[in-house]
């Protein structure tokens, strides 16, 4: 509660001084951009130990310079805890001001559908360093860098899909737009422009004061986001992304999704040409559809990769 007044007290105090930096601020500042401990596995509990993964390692990326936690969850199946060739090889990416660690169930039902999952702390969440959120452009270059570092350790089997949530599945379309070792994808309530979606987002999450903030006052504050962070806003733009894919993209989002509303799916499947299917699901929302409570999202999910990644091999004579 004193989290949000104390929004409420600095959005109005924006209206009264016309101070878009601040919003500016607030917009573009990663989580941990003053957490002194991120990175340094002597100062954090080791990613290892907290979610029980196979692997834990940290890939420096940039431009701008970053550590990105990576940690490895091995097919295995429900019913055992012995590890089976993969189908193939699956980055699972978080939401906003989240981390890899809450995608863990997704994570864990990939790997008992045969895949190995790559659960990745975005820049400037979790236990990845890193100072500004640039809403998908430099968050997919940094995509590439781990994807060439599990390449380098052999841990890369089949083909390479992505799945993400929020603001991870906008950055798994940036990605498959800019790496075509990319196949398939699977988007859950994904947005299609940073200038669209955040003044929405601050509106929604902040109704009546948020609605007060004139629509000029937050595109100065997004251009100043761009600023302080370095990137272009006019680039955080997953419609224009998609178009450049040759990957299969899956779009999940809830018709009662508030947050980010369903015409963002239907704008980006236009866009994709062809590329991109869309399943509205009734009545979910943007947190109920990470919730998953029906099963409706994992079931999806592992359809589409089974379809686009899992190469299905003929058993050779002799064998059944």
């Amino acid at each position: 509660m004193s989290r949000i007044l104390g929004g409420m007290l600095l959005l109005i105090s924006l209206l009264l001084c016309g101070c878009a930096p601040l919003l500016a601020e607030m917009i573009v500042t990663a989580p941990n951009r003053f957490n002194p401990f991120v990175g340094n596995p002597d100062l954090t509990p080791p990613p290892l130990e907290t979610i029980a993964a196979d692997q834990h390692f940290y890939v420096p990326v940039g431009p701008p310079d970053a550590l990105l936690s990576v940690s490895i969850l091995e097919p295995k199946a429900a019913s055992d805890t012995e590890s089976h060739p993969p189908k193939g090889t699956i980055l699972v990416l978080h939401g906003i001001r989240n981390r890899g660690f809450w995608m863990l169930g997704t994570a864990r039902r990939l790997s008992e559908a045969g895949y190995r999952t790559v659960l990745v702390d975005l820049r400037g969440h979790g236990h990845s360093t890193g100072e500004w959120l640039t809403y998908g452009p430099r968050e997919a270059q940094d995509l590439t860098q781990v994807i060439d570092e599990l390449g380098r350790r052999k841990l890369i089997d089949g083909r390479l899909g992505v799945y993400g949530i929020s603001y991870g599945a906008t950055t798994a379309i940036h990605l498959a737009g800019i790496d075509r070792r990319i196949e398939a994808v699977v988007a859950v309530a994904p947005f299609g422009s940073m200038r669209e979606e955040v003044p929405h987002y601050f509106r929604t999450a902040l109704p009546g004061i948020g609605s007060l903030i004139p629509e000029a006052t937050y595109q100065e504050a997004i251009d100043e986001a761009g600023r302080k962070g370095g990137f272009d806003p006019d680039e955080s733009n997953a419609r224009a992304a998609i178009q450049h894919t040759n990957a299969r993209v899956l779009i999940l989002h809830g018709t009662g999704d508030w947050l980010v509303p369903p015409e963002n799916a239907g704008k980006l499947q236009e866009s994709s040409g062809g590329r991109a299917s869309t399943v509205l699901l009734p009545g979910e929302g943007h947190i109920s559809i990470w919730f998953d409570t029906h099963g409706e999202v994992a079931e999806y999910t592992r359809l589409w990769f089974n379809r686009w990644l899992w190469i299905r091999r003929e058993p050779r004579g002799g064998e059944n």
